[in-house]
């Protein structure tokens, strides 16, 4: 689905999303944690509260509706580069026609019990946001709010979304309780952090995280990486499961109970040692595979100092697993494994810009399953190695990650994040 973006005109400052992101945190709450209700001035369907279904609508025909949003930010960034709300709008399959929306900064708290249109809820107007686009993404930015949010300037009651006119106007959304998930509110919040390049410029075009083959993913059931002994339960960062049937050669790769291809990013090809595509392979990976052949240039995601190398600028002298690691000052490490030659007589303190040639890849692996770059992301946490991080983040509900990083589900670390 497009988007079409709302900046709000705010006193505040605000900052338009850019087509390069650094860090990203996606929050799109289902029913449970997910607080939003609309009202009427006329109707309480049954009830003396708001209603809290699958949808949020404001306008009305001679009556009156709005509805209230707000999120929990706990976990969220501190401070935002971006902040944006995103929301569905769906029609009504009836004559009315889409309306134009003023919205309240709230600063009367509420939940989803507040009833009857008249309930004293005080707010403060913050702009006039257009008609929704159906088949749009509705997108609204409100760094300067959320960030206000987070410092106390503001308590954070959310938003009132009301209506410029109510002769047969209505404006839909989809709410937190709808059953399809990737169509609920939901906030996409950047901030500065990792901002990885793809670190292979291969096949034509260019690939991205999102158009590259994938043999290994990184697994969100990990607890320890490559232990080999923890249960036969491999998760990717989509949510998708293989826990059943480990191929006949090899227990590490294992399949879904339901016995159906992977799709992961929609590129997902598995390694043929695992038998493809119905295997994720393998238990405790810490990392992504990318099958490319040997010799295949590799490229450093990001400006940083070579901590670690095990590879010289001869042609298939590269020992042990055949690592370059860089660490970055945006507090992670990113590491390069399995390559054949190093480029450009790299020793430790060899000091990397982003986009930098480092290296060839190779197949100095010690599981075969072919030639391929193994890219890993550690974030720095006082140990010699740090801590293995998903880049793709966590694309599943919001606090369900399996793999937590200081308590948090993983974020996006990739330039350009891409979500459903």
């Amino acid at each position: 689905m497009k988007r079409l973006f709302v900046v709000l005109l705010l006193c505040l400052t605000f900052t338009l999303s850019a087509n390069v992101y650094a860090d990203q945190a996606i929050y799109q709450p289902g029913p449970t944690p997910g607080t939003d209700v609309w009202i009427t001035d006329t109707w309480d369907y049954g009830s003396d509260y708001g209603v809290d279904d699958n949808k949020l609508q404001t306008g009305g025909y001679s009556d009156w509706y709005h509805f209230l949003i707000k999120f929990d930010l706990t976990g969220l960034p501190q401070t935002a580069t971006s902040a944006e709300l995103w929301m569905v709008p769906f029609s009504r399959g009836d004559s009315s026609t889409l309306v134009g929306m003023p919205i309240d900064l709230m600063t009367t708290d509420w939940n989803e019990n507040t009833g009857w249109y008249n309930t004293v809820l005080n707010g403060t107007q913050v702009g006039t946001l257009s008609t929704p686009t159906l088949g749009y993404w509705y997108v609204i930015t409100f760094t300067g709010i959320y960030n206000g949010w987070k410092n106390g300037t503001y308590p954070n009651y959310g938003f009132r979304f009301r209506a410029s006119g109510n002769n047969n106007q209505f404006t839909q959304f989809r709410s937190s309780d709808y059953s399809y998930a990737p169509y609920r509110p939901k906030l996409v919040i950047t901030y500065d952090g990792a901002n990885l390049q793809f670190p292979l410029q291969y096949s034509n075009p260019n690939w991205t995280p999102y158009t590259a083959p994938i043999t290994s993913v990184f697994d969100h059931q990990m607890v320890t990486p490559y232990d080999f002994n923890e249960p036969a339960i491999v998760r990717a960062y989509t949510g998708e499961i293989a826990d059943y049937l480990g191929y006949p050669s090899d227990p590490k790769c294992v399949s879904q109970t339901s016995q159906q291809p992977f799709i992961v990013n929609g590129n997902y090809v598995g390694a043929t040692s695992c038998g493809g595509v119905y295997y994720l392979s393998y238990n405790s990976h810490p990392g992504f595979d990318y099958p490319v052949p040997t010799g295949t240039l590799v490229y450093a995601a990001a400006a940083g100092t070579v901590t670690e190398i095990q590879c010289t600028s001869f042609p298939g002298l590269c020992t042990d697993y055949g690592r370059i690691r860089i660490t970055h000052g945006s507090g992670y490490s990113t590491w390069y494994m399995h390559l054949s030659q190093q480029v450009g007589n790299l020793t430790v303190g060899s000091v990397i810009s982003k986009g930098q040639v480092i290296g060839y890849s190779g197949q100095t692996s010690p599981v075969y399953v072919g030639p391929h770059l193994h890219f890993e992301v550690r974030k720095n946490d006082g140990t010699f190695y740090g801590r293995p991080v998903d880049p793709y983040g966590w694309k599943g509900e919001w606090n369900t990650d399996p793999y937590r990083v200081d308590g948090k589900d993983n974020v996006c670390l990739w330039e350009t994040c891409q979500w459903w």
